[in-house]
């Protein structure tokens, strides 16, 4: 069983790794969840990175997304 992440943007699926396997496959597809407005620009690139610059970029989104949480000086 192979897991590869990407990107559904309404119509198509962007791999964010090349598949490696050959030929036909069942596959079951998960919507994990939506992308933010604010994401939708820099995971168009999520293509182009290694896995670890992927992953940096992720954490950094989802550390954007809470930073105000429980701030009292903002």
């Amino acid at each position: 069983m192979y897991a590869i992440k990407a990107i559904y943007d309404g119509h198509n699926f962007k791999l964010d790794e090349s598949i490696p396997i050959d030929g036909k496959y069942e596959v079951i597809i998960t919507f994990t969840k939506p992308v933010e407005k604010d994401q939708e620009k820099i995971l168009q690139f999520f293509g182009t990175w290694d896995d670890d610059d992927a992953n940096c970029m992720a954490e950094i989104i989802k550390e954007r997304k809470t930073f105000f949480f429980g701030r009292t000086e903002v």
